[in-house]
């Protein structure tokens, strides 16, 4: 997605995993007045991020969250793909390659080395 061109256009996946990686804030303030009254009001900061996003940006997880659970140590031991970025397990980057752009570990090193 990094070499995303102006008149590309992205499907409904591409921008929900475009907005879950870099993340989204909405600040939103609702007003219902009737004759100068306000007769209903609603403040709104409404953060969309994917777990590892919000890590990165800082914020906090509810308390009581289990940091030693599977999702949490799935994430910590995976990996970026040099090409797109996703995140695969190591060995099956290594391995198999990017099933999403079909960046291949082998034959790269094959070539290079």
């Amino acid at each position: 997605m990094a070499g995303l061109k102006p008149s590309q256009s992205l499907g409904l996946v591409e921008t929900l995993d475009l907005i879950l990686d870099k993340g989204i804030v909405i600040d939103a303030r609702i007003r219902i007045s009737f004759g100068g009254q306000d007769l209903l009001g609603m403040d709104a900061l409404i953060k969309l991020a994917s777990i590892e996003t919000a890590a990165k940006m800082g914020l906090d997880f509810p308390s009581g969250t289990d940091y030693e659970a599977p999702g949490w140590q799935d994430l910590i031991s995976k990996e970026n793909c040099p090409l797109c970025s996703k995140k695969l397990p190591r060995e099956k980057l290594e391995e198999e390659g990017c099933p999403w752009c079909g960046w291949n570990y082998k034959i790269k090193h094959d070539r290079d080395g």
